[in-house]
């Protein structure tokens, strides 16, 4: 893996983790700044201690650790994938691999089962007025966001 790669899989890792847990996130990363400020002020302290290399410990280390310690509550409490999802989408798939479907029926049946996925989730209130903002937003022309404007 090369510098390039590397950059663009830590750049895809860490928009994921704002879109999961923006808060969480952003709180970890200045957890982060915070520490590397506070090793900063006790580094002479820290130097006495000859076991550890304080001077090793990067700025993108303490970032990289208050981004993992705000997110593990998140990550612990997830919630798996329905059971049935899961069958329906191997069922899918068997029926594809058997040839009992072809491709492209295959396909709506895949929109067809997300579809009926998404209709069941229940957004709780403050998410349904943002996603009522961005509804509003997609779906006017030229990118305005008040209609007539």
């Amino acid at each position: 893996m090369n510098g390039d790669q590397a950059s663009e899989f830590f750049r895809r890792a860490i928009n994921v983790l704002f879109v999961a847990n923006p808060k969480g996130t952003s709180i970890g990363i200045l957890l982060g700044v915070v520490m590397d400020g506070l090793i900063g002020f006790f580094t002479p302290l820290l130097k006495t201690v000859e076991w550890v290399s304080v001077s090793a410990i990067k700025i993108w280390h303490l970032m990289g650790l208050g981004a993992l310690v705000m997110n593990f509550p998140a990550y612990i409490t997830r919630k798996d994938v329905d059971p049935s999802i899961i069958k329906a989408f191997k069922f899918i798939d068997e029926q594809k691999a058997s040839g009992n479907i072809s491709e492209w029926q295959s396909k709506q049946m895949y929109v067809n089962l997300l579809n009926k996925v998404l209709e069941s989730v229940a957004l709780n209130e403050g998410k349904e007025d943002q996603v009522d903002r961005v509804s509003a937003m997609a779906i006017q022309p030229n990118g305005k966001d008040k209609p007539g404007g």
